[in-house]
């Protein structure tokens, strides 16, 4: 299928990389029978789960109903696990390509992200018909939406660059992986409030990208006030870093990805 392919500029890399993200949602959901309502699926059934543990039984108490609330935690977050998950093996997963072809290595990470960005933006389209359900008011805040997704994409693109190189290395970072996003859920307030953490512990707290951005989100669906400037402006710095650490270490083992491999 790519022996054919020959990018010699940042068009042919685009082309490559809509390529890639096409194919790996069609190879995702070729065999199921309802194709990309899975994607919507998913997170809805997570909520229906959530909702009757946490709004039933331990009584989380939210400012708005409790499948919304967690409904606005749970998409975001399904965006960063499914991609970087895919992504710490997507270099292996790509062996006979990169043998083949020369292009930026980079282009298949990113390439898997920007695939699960299309899940993330229908079912952010199905949260926006919830909150219409429920009479929640859209406002202007809705401006500040485009810079915390802006946010999420350059924390995730980073992060997976760094487990994709590494994972070339040590094989076992796949499966570090998979433990530390199953703990990360929990030191996320996917599905409880930010209320709930003790004041002295929410410096460091929001060490946690992710936090800062799933409580933007928030603020700026539910709450109806600007999102918190400074830990947005925080989380935007860190995420910035571990762009910057993450594309280092790839270019750094990109040279002996063909002989790792």
């Amino acid at each position: 299928m790519f022996n054919s392919i020959r990018p010699r500029s940042k068009i042919h890399y685009i082309e490559l990389a809509y390529t890639l993200a096409k194919k790996d949602l069609k190879v995702r959901y070729k065999t199921a029978s309802l194709g990309f309502v899975w994607a919507i699926l998913n997170p809805l059934l997570m909520m229906v789960v959530l909702t009757a543990i946490f709004s039933m039984f331990i009584r989380i108490k939210t400012d708005v109903p409790y499948s919304i609330f967690v409904l606005t935690g749970l998409i975001p977050w399904t965006f960063f696990n499914l991609s970087l998950s895919s992504c710490t093996n997507s270099i292996i997963d790509n062996s006979n390509l990169i043998k083949k072809v020369y292009f930026p290595r980079e282009i298949i990470p990113i390439s898997i992200v920007f695939a699960n960005f299309i899940n993330f933006s229908l079912s952010i389209i199905i949260l926006f018909l919830f909150l219409f359900l429920f009479s929640i008011k859209i406002t202007y805040l809705l401006l500040f939406l485009p810079a915390i997704i802006a946010v999420q994409l350059i924390f995730t693109i980073g992060i997976s660059l760094l487990t994709s190189s590494l994972n070339v290395y040590y094989r076992d970072i796949r499966y570090i992986v998979e433990a530390t996003l199953l703990m990360w859920f929990y030191i996320t307030p996917v599905f409880y409030p930010v209320t709930m953490v003790p004041e002295r512990f929410k410096a460091y707290y929001f060490l946690n990208p992710m936090a800062g951005i799933i409580s933007s989100y928030r603020d700026t669906l539910l709450s109806g006030k600007v999102p918190d400037i400074y830990i947005l402006a925080e989380t935007a710095s860190l995420s910035l870093i571990i762009l910057f650490i993450g594309y280092c270490v790839f270019k750094k083992i990109e040279p002996v990805f063909a002989d790792l491999i």
